[in-house]
């Protein structure tokens, strides 16, 4: 409007334009306030609810890790397979283990009988307190020794710490594996974790343990709670992280899928109404243009309570409004009008 208007030429010749008014004058008193269509809405109670967006993650992930070197014997799961905990995964080449417990069986042995013979040496007083001692910390050792190379041979069994989806596999048949060496990528799908960012003004309003909903585009909703709510926000962005946690029965929704967190603040007085009907001020700020007692036009701020497909539901009117449906573009705050009521 403001283009058509500086391009008509109107505002062209400054000089000119006092001549041209006077030329076309109208007695004021004939010129007509404005025309606007007003409907008068009554508030209704409505759950305030904040939608905010994130990403789906496992609750737990793991790389699985060879606790013992060796070379990689068998494979016992396919990528994407469920596992249950404890379930046998990958199998770590014996080597030489068989036979270095047998020597450490013997060498018990051994050490058992020095020991029994020395405690009746010792009984006896043919034999020193200290040999008895020697006897002793000889037998332990080889207790432990024994501990060891058992505690070796379980590592050669790479096993699932928990029940989960095999996402990834590091190694093939062969490879030779040093302690530490990822073996799988373990996913624990039970349960999802979503985290959102919410404003400062809003987080106040939320607990841990509040109800969640989290909706997903392919149609799945899945009830969960907050679990966690950060203390401090983001140096850029000055908002503070959300996290909410669901079950996922069935592994139906996957990690990594684009979430809508719906966390219900309460209900609240609003108004339902169009998009159509809002408005900026001079400031910036959203809000719509009622009528007051004067037929004088005043702007209002709103606030969004809660979107949905009958329209947008908004706070921060009285209860009982008369809100300009039709002519708001083209009246301005403080202006007189002619108004033609309806209610809604």
């Amino acid at each position: 409007i403001v283009g058509l208007w500086v391009g008509s030429g109107l505002f062209s010749d400054r000089e000119e334009m006092p001549a041209a008014v006077s030329a076309t004058a109208v007695p004021s008193a004939s010129v007509q306030p404005p025309s606007v269509q007003v409907q008068t809405l009554q508030a209704s109670s409505v759950a305030q609810v904040l939608h905010l967006m994130g990403v789906t993650a496992p609750m737990r992930q793991v790389d699985v890790p060879a606790q013992t070197k060796g070379t990689v014997a068998t494979l016992r799961v396919k990528t994407g397979a469920l596992v249950e905990e404890g379930q046998l995964l990958a199998r770590i080449d014996m080597g030489d283990r068989t036979a270095r417990l047998r020597e450490a069986q013997a060498l018990l042995e051994q050490r058992q009988t020095e020991y029994q013979a020395a405690t009746q040496l010792s009984k006896k007083n043919l034999q020193s307190a200290t040999e008895l001692t020697r006897s002793q910390a000889l037998l332990d050792s080889a207790k432990a020794s024994l501990e060891s190379i058992r505690l070796d041979i379980r590592r050669t069994q790479v096993k699932a710490p928990f029940a989960g989806v095999v996402e990834q596999r590091f190694v093939q048949l062969g490879d030779y594996l040093d302690i530490g060496h990822k073996v799988f990528r373990l996913l624990d799908l039970s349960k999802l974790k979503v985290k959102g960012q919410v404003a400062e003004r809003e987080v106040s309003r939320l607990k841990p343990g509040m109800p969640a909903e989290l909706s997903f585009v392919g149609g799945q909703r899945l009830p969960g709670e907050i679990t966690f709510i950060s203390r401090a926000s983001d140096s850029a962005t000055r908002t503070f992280m959300v996290e909410v946690t669901a079950d996922n029965p069935g592994l139906a929704v996957s990690a990594g899928m684009t979430a809508r967190i719906s966390l219900n603040l309460g209900d609240r007085r609003g108004h339902r109404l169009s998009p159509a009907v809002l408005t900026l001020d001079d400031e910036g700020r959203v809000g719509v243009k009622v009528i007051n007692d004067n037929t004088t036009v005043q702007f209002l701020p709103v606030e969004l309570i809660a979107d949905g497909p009958e329209g947008m539901w908004l706070g921060g009117l009285p209860d009982s409004v008369e809100i300009i449906t039709v002519g708001h573009e083209f009246v301005s705050a403080g202006q007189r009008v002619t108004v033609s009521r309806g209610v809604q």
